[in-house]
Order: C-alpha cells, then sequence, then structure tokens
C-alpha cells in the first residue's frame, strides 16, 4: 500500500464547491466515470490538502464536481504501478462549457487533452441543451397569460359593485371611494352627492360629463356604446407613458359615479372589449342606476 496525497490549490473558481474525489476499482457498483468503474475516497474544498491509501497497482484517480456531470466536468491522472507516494496537485479552472472542471497540474498526456477536449464538446451540448430549455420556459411563462383566461372576481365597496377578474387587487388613493389595479388597467371610481342642489340633481348624465370634460379641459366628447355613457381621452403619465382613459358616468338617485379604466395607449385595443365588458357590470347598492 501508499500514500496518494492530493492539494486542490485555492482559487476563486468554484470556491464554495468541493470536488469528489474517485478512485478506479474494477469491482465497485457506486459509479462509473468516462466508462470506468469507481468509488469514491474523499472530498477536497477549496485550498484543501487531503492524502489516501491507495494499492500498489496502475490505477486512475477522477476528480469531478457532481454525479450529473461526470463525464464533462471532470479529470483524471493515472497513477503508475509501484510502491512509491504519490501528490498530485491541481485546482478548478474557470470555463463554463465544461462546468469550470478541475485540472490537475503539469503536462497532460495525449489521452488527458482527449478527455478534455471530449468534455469539453459534451459541455457544450449540454450548455445548448440547458439554455434551449430555459427559453422555451421563458416563452411559455410569458406567453401562457395570454391563453389563460382569468376567473372573474367581483368587488364591492362603498355601495357599487363592479365584475373585473382575479389579476386585480384593491388599492387606495385620495379623493376616490375604490380604486382596483390589475397591473394592466387601472379601475378609479369616485362619486358626488347631489347634497341637496335640484339643478345638480336634474342634470342627465351627458350633461354631467360635458361638465368634467369642461371643466378639467379636456379635448373629448360624450360618447354612447352599449347603453353606457362615456367620454375618453388620452394623457401622458408621471412615468411618461401615453396613456388611454375611458371615463364612464353613471346616475343614482342621490349621486352621480365616475368610473375610469386607465390604461397604456399601446395596449388599449387588447383590453377595449374588457374595459367595456366591466363597465356594464357595475350594480349599485339598493338601486338601480
Amino acid at each position: 500500500m501508499r500514500y496518494l496525497t492530493i492539494q486542490r490549490n485555492k482559487s476563486f473558481v468554484a470556491c464554495l464547491m468541493k470536488v469528489k474525489v474517485y478512485i478506479e476499482d474494477p469491482n465497485s457498483s457506486e459509479i462509473k466515470i468516462q466508462g470506468v468503474s469507481c468509488r469514491k475516497i474523499g472530498e477536497l474544498k477549496n485550498g484543501e490538502q487531503q492524502t489516501f491509501m491507495i494499492g500498489d497497482e496502475k490505477l486512475r484517480i477522477y476528480v469531478i464536481a457532481d454525479k450529473l456531470s461526470k463525464n464533462y466536468c471532470c479529470d483524471f491522472y493515472e497513477v503508475p504501478e509501484g510502491a512509491e507516494n504519490i501528490f498530485l496537485s491541481g485546482a478548478c479552472k474557470y470555463n463554463p462549457l465544461n462546468g469550470n472542471a478541475f485540472r490537475f497540474d503539469g503536462i497532460p498526456t495525449e489521452e488527458m487533452k482527449y478527455r478534455r477536449k471530449k468534455g469539453r464538446k459534451n459541455g457544450i451540448k449540454v450548455f445548448i441543451v440547458a439554455l434551449v430549455i430555459g427559453i422555451i420556459i421563458g416563452l411559455v411563462t410569458s406567453l401562457a397569460p395570454l391563453f389563460i383566461t382569468p376567473d372573474a372576481k367581483e368587488f364591492t365597496k362603498n355601495g357599487i359593485s363592479i365584475t373585473l377578474n382575479e389579476h386585480f387587487i384593491e388599492e387606495s388613493y385620495d379623493d376616490f371611494d375604490a380604486v382596483y389595479n390589475s397591473g394592466s388597467i387601472t379601475v378609479f371610481m369616485r362619486s358626488e352627492k347631489f347634497g341637496g342642489d335640484k339643478e345638480f340633481a336634474a342634470m342627465t348624465p351627458d350633461e354631467y360629463c360635458d361638465t368634467l370634460i369642461e371643466i378639467n379641459e379636456i379635448n373629448a366628447s360624450v360618447k354612447h356604446k352599449d347603453g353606457l355613457t362615456y367620454y375618453e381621452y388620452s394623457f401622458l403619465s408621471d412615468q411618461s407613458i401615453n396613456c388611454r382613459c375611458l371615463c364612464f358616468v353613471y346616475k343614482t338617485s342621490d349621486s352621480f359615479w365616475l368610473i375610469q379604466f386607465a390604461v397604456e395607449e399601446s395596449d388599449y385595443s387588447l383590453y377595449e372589449e374588457d374595459i367595456f365588458t366591466y363597465a356594464k357590470s357595475v350594480k349599485f347598492e339598493n338601486f338601480e342606476i
């Protein structure tokens, strides 16, 4: 028997990972590395040195990262037959295409060169497959929401209900009775009570729209669709994003309600139909519009 000492030189490459040391053993069924039956004799941390007892016969020493990458993220050294103790050293070398594999120091033999080259080719194949899988997963994740219809969800607050979908969450803003946001559409709800003002109470939804347009100096006009009264205009957000706002007016027994749907201008065509569906779902507590 003799001693095998392996020094793993300190390096920033794969510094947090332990490498696994295997020895050739024809009688072992533990693992095969590059077609050679082996058994594990230890692990090496970055900068660590360890000594192992080995036989006098000719054999190979393998250093790998893990079992999954054992055939390309690895290196071997062939120990000659004899009784002399052996000292080997090496370190992990930066190369993402072979998983930053461990490399023994010294001049490699022709077979070591061949195995390293073959391992690099296998590593490239694994890298390409992983890249393709990553792209596919990314595409599926990005496109899936376009084909999955979220469930409808009713929101009720301050006597008004609206059916949106489960992507919306409630937010809080000053001067609004309710605000809901899906990340693509923001819904702002605000009421204005008549307060005993008979002239105000006598206004029609069209007249109320005209008043809001005039007061806010908006370039818009009153429109009607699907029994709804509304106006729309474009504006530039605080983040300098072009947006479209559809403002629907409802009249109840004691108030006017303004329900605004804000969406990015570039997305408007995607959500126009949804916005009108949401606007038609509005209900008021205890009385009809």
